[in-house]
């Protein structure tokens, strides 16, 4: 049977997610300085992987409810959110946790340039 393997399936499907979240808005940035680029929020996790209130290392909250889920600052649209854990079995046999964290996001944002957009951004 020919057909795409599940760790071809996970990297393609990441690669677009990350080109979703970071590749449109800079080449949007390449247009005009700030066009299209939107604002983080001011909290998230520092380098060990502590969460903190501003100045993170990467601009996203706890998925759970109570936190920010939109990692877009000035977001209004609609959050989907999605937080599994549970574990796999290597084709070694050994066994490991993992603990994945998805996000996307559709709706209008205020850019850096402080112009209001519209857009679709995903977090994997």
């Amino acid at each position: 049977m020919s057909g795409i393997s599940r760790r071809d399936l996970l990297g393609r499907t990441a690669g677009l997610a990350v080109g979703a979240t970071f590749g449109l808005p800079v080449l949007a940035a390449a247009t005009k300085p700030g066009t299209g680029v939107p604002n983080p929020i001011p909290g998230g996790f520092d380098a060990e992987f502590n969460l903190v209130p501003q100045d993170p290392v990467i601009h996203v909250g706890i998925p759970a409810p109570g936190f920010e889920m939109s990692t877009i600052t000035d977001f209004n649209g609609t959050i989907a959110a999605a937080e599994i854990r549970g574990t796999a079995v290597g084709s070694d046999g050994s066994q490991y946790s993992f603990d994945a964290d998805m996000r996307f996001m559709q709706g209008t944002f205020v850019d850096t340039a402080k112009r209001l957009r519209h857009g679709a951004f995903a977090f994997v």
